[in-house]
């Protein structure tokens, strides 16, 4: 018969999450109780306990439910999935057309109780002839994924104007503690303590990094010693990299400057979307001093302190060129068996820079310079510098903050017609009101001086930013000039380590090679 109901094996999928639960939304017990109603209104045989999940809509593959649900339907147990709406699969327009596209697949149809559209019986029931169907879903999932969105932006807004007050709105960095309470009313309060124990291990990062021991080491140290690492894992690196990063430390609390979606992240940068940065209320770790420090360590450092260079026992490998090629140089141990030649020689062990570019380039030879001949050139150069007036003036006088015999005339010629301007602006006005001259002439001179004001003007801004600029190298150089009033004392009680570190702070780039070793300083 044409109006025999068809037999349609039902199972029931509820989901709720603790989100949708505080904004009113269905619990699972109403979402079941409504769908075994259109069950048994429409004479459907249910074949299984409802499968339901009390997780966010996202989470999928941590949805045991979902999982359970999609099992059976692989064994062919069910023909229709029943469902309050067809976000109850995910609010994600993606996510819940997977999950529908993999029923899909087993010709199992799904039933919405919000914007229903009758199945058909399961021998007819094609999924490549079901427009009336996908048309309602794409219509619901677009609804569900405002409703994401509006949810989203909500949660947003409410951690933006936390993170305003001075709040850390989302979990507190390693070396901090939440202590919760309850105030008369029941309302829960939020308040960031410091972890004495972690603060320690934090302190001990930055001033480690700061004295010339790399990530890595550092990381490997606190192994040693046996320390908790921020999520009881192993130290590494990175973890490290991203304590000496995070000014949560100083007592700033930071919202928005990072997104899970890397792409999107990156995209917000470019067209300027900053984030929030405010005055915290938590108490400081680190000093601000202290992190700028660290901070100008690491850009100092850049690729010229990794790998190879922070382990090499050379000391100038990773800031050392090759001044034939360009190459970086390579430290290489040689031992000299001076025995086999002569029983009364004694074996001597050398140290040797190499040009690694040598193996990529036939034009190159691969011998720069002896270790003790361009170390001991670089520390004498570096030593003349206490005793060299020259020297000096030619560490601040570079090419790029030059001072020309000119320079003085230019900058008083420029301040003082800018100071003609509001007179020269005023006699062009009263000759204009006074009618001997028209608007046109008085147009013209207008434009003129408006030039000359902006002209001059560049003359002096950029007059003042070389000051500025001098008198900051020369701040600089006067303060590691102060530095190495001892300096043989201070280098024979450094290590390794400290020795590089001291080097790459005052050393951009040495080329060597050839007889001749040249260095660019970085004050």
């Amino acid at each position: 018969m044409e109006n025999e109901t068809p037999h349609i094996r039902a199972v029931i999928y509820a989901r709720v999450s603790t989100k949708e639960q505080a904004d009113g939304k269905p619990s699972v017990p109403d979402q079941i109780a409504q769908c075994k109603k259109t069950i048994i209104d429409h004479g459907w045989e249910l074949v299984a306990e409802p499968f339901t999940d009390d997780v966010s809509g996202h989470l999928t593959d941590e949805r045991v439910g979902l999982q359970d649900m999609l099992a059976e339907a692989r064994l062919g147990k069910f023909d229709l999935v029943i469902v309050k709406d067809f976000d109850r699969f995910a609010r994600n327009r993606t996510y819940a057309g997977q999950i529908r596209d993999q029923l899909k697949k087993m010709f199992i149809q799904t039933y919405s109780l919000s914007t229903s559209v009758e199945p058909k019986a399961p021998k007819d029931y094609d999924p490549l002839d079901d427009d009336l169907g996908l048309m309602v879903e794409g219509v619901s999932d677009t609804m569900a994924e405002i409703e994401r969105n509006k949810i989203r932006r909500r949660m947003s807004m409410g951690k933006v104007a936390v993170a305003k007050s001075g709040r850390i709105p989302n979990n507190v960095p390693y070396g901090y503690k939440i202590l919760r309470s309850l105030d008369d009313k029941g309302k829960v309060h939020r308040k960031v303590e410091i972890n004495e124990e972690q603060a320690k291990v934090v302190q001990r990062i930055y001033n480690d990094f700061s004295r010339g021991k790399g990530k890595r080491a550092i990381a490997f140290d606190l192994i040693q010693d046996n320390i908790s690492s921020p999520k009881n894992g192993r130290w590494t690196a990175h973890t490290v990299q991203y304590i000496l990063t995070n000014r949560t430390y100083t007592g700033k609390v930071m919202w928005g400057w990072r997104h899970a979606d890397y792409k999107i992240s990156k995209q917000r940068q470019i067209r300027g979307h900053d984030g929030i940065m405010v005055d915290g209320e938590h108490t400081p770790i680190i000093d601000e001093p202290l992190f700028e420090s660290v901070q100008n360590e690491k850009k100092i450092r850049g690729n010229s302190y990794k790998g190879r260079a922070e382990q090499s026992h050379g000391l100038l490998t990773g800031i050392a060129k090759c001044i034939r090629c360009g190459s970086g140089v390579t430290s290489v141990r040689r031992n000299i068996k001076n025995s086999k030649r002569n029983p009364n020689w004694n074996d001597v062990e050398t140290y040797t820079y190499l040009c690694s570019g040598h193996k990529y380039s036939n034009i190159c030879q691969s011998r720069v310079m002896s270790a003790s001949k361009l170390e001991g050139t670089v520390l004498d150069q570096i030593k003349s510098l206490l005793n060299n007036s020259s020297i000096r003036d030619k560490l601040i006088y570079n090419k790029q903050v030059r001072l020309t015999d000119t320079f003085t005339d230019d900058l008083e010629q420029a301040e003082r017609k800018l100071k003609e301007i509001p007179i020269k602006t005023k006699k062009q006005q009263e000759a204009y009101e006074a009618g001997l001259i028209t608007l046109e002439e008085y147009g013209l001179a207008m434009s003129r001086l408006r030039e000359d004001q902006n002209k001059y003007h560049a003359v002096t801004v950029g007059s003042q930013t070389k000051v500025s600029e001098l008198n900051k190298r020369k701040l600089e150089l006067d303060k590691f000039l102060e530095s190495l009033t001892d300096f043989d004392t201070l280098w024979a009680e450094s290590n390794l380590a400290e020795k590089k570190h001291f080097l790459r702070t005052i050393i951009k780039e040495i080329r060597a090679g050839n007889g001749k070793v040249e260095i660019d300083y970085r004050f």
